[in-house]
């Protein structure tokens, strides 16, 4: 199929947070796809504002600064204004946040080559040998421990500063579900746990979204899954960077 039309007539529905969905967005729909944006996150304050600020103007304290998202660049730069003092190493988990950090001026030091995630960035070589260094890992309230729990382990002393909370935008699922009557809905893409929470939250059990193909951005989102009474097709994305969504998508849509 020409590749400008290799997603014509499908229905695509993009979860991310709002001020995130629209690059890939417009690449999909340069290829024929009818995108609905319908974000499951959103990006607010930290509950604890002045805790966070007092932590991010010690940051010259740490030898490691790692970053998990653009989120927690942009919510630690530019909204709670933290100054990253020059001898810090700067770490993070995708080329997404490595370009969010650059933008401010800050030089990335560690960052996975291929697939983003907290276990390519732990088999980094810097982050091997951990005895006495100090980490900061900056990020939003919650989500997984493993960062932590694995450089702990390596003889680090790590902290975390929440510079962000995940909320759910959404009311209720009526725009998906006038989609899916309009015969448009063919898959839902999910980059984060949180968000695929948050859908089958407001669904409350609705046998329609039952038999709708899923698209998640990580084989932890699989667990999740389970938690959920889907029975629909699910793929698999590498990662849940807009490259590795993308390149699922056109795979799925290949094999219809």
């Amino acid at each position: 199929m020409e590749a400008g039309l290799a997603l014509k007539g499908r229905g695509i529905v993009i979860t991310r947070p709002a001020h995130q969905a629209g690059p890939v967005s417009q690449r999909l729909e340069l290829l024929g796809a009818t995108v609905l944006q319908f974000p499951l996150l959103g990006i607010a304050e930290p509950q604890n504002i002045a805790r966070s600020q007092q932590q991010l103007a010690d940051l010259a304290h740490y030898d490691t600064l790692l970053f998990t998202s653009p989120n927690a660049v942009e919510s630690a730069l530019q909204k709670l204004g933290a100054s990253i003092p020059e001898s810090a190493t700067i770490a993070c988990i995708g080329q997404k946040t490595a370009q969010s950090l650059e933008r401010f001026g800050v030089q990335v030091s560690i960052v996975p080559d291929a697939v983003f995630n907290s276990e390519a960035l732990l088999a980094e070589p810097e982050f091997q040998q951990m005895q006495g260094k100090r980490v900061a890992i900056i990020r939003g309230e919650g989500g997984r421990d493993l960062l932590k729990s694995t450089l702990s382990l390596r003889g680090a002393s790590v902290d975390y500063i929440d510079v962000y909370r995940r909320i759910c935008p959404a009311h209720d699922l009526l725009p998906l579900l006038k989609f899916q009557q309009g015969g448009q809905l063919d898959i839902i893409a999910l980059t984060s746990a949180e968000s695929l929470r948050n859908l089958f939250t407001l669904a409350g059990g609705a046998a329609w979204l039952d038999g709708v193909a899923l698209l998640l951005g990580s084989e932890r989102m699989q667990l999740a899954l389970k938690e959920t009474t889907h029975h629909g097709p699910v793929h698999l994305a590498a990662d849940p960077s807009d490259d590795s969504m993308y390149q699922a998508l056109l795979d799925w849509a290949r094999h219809l």
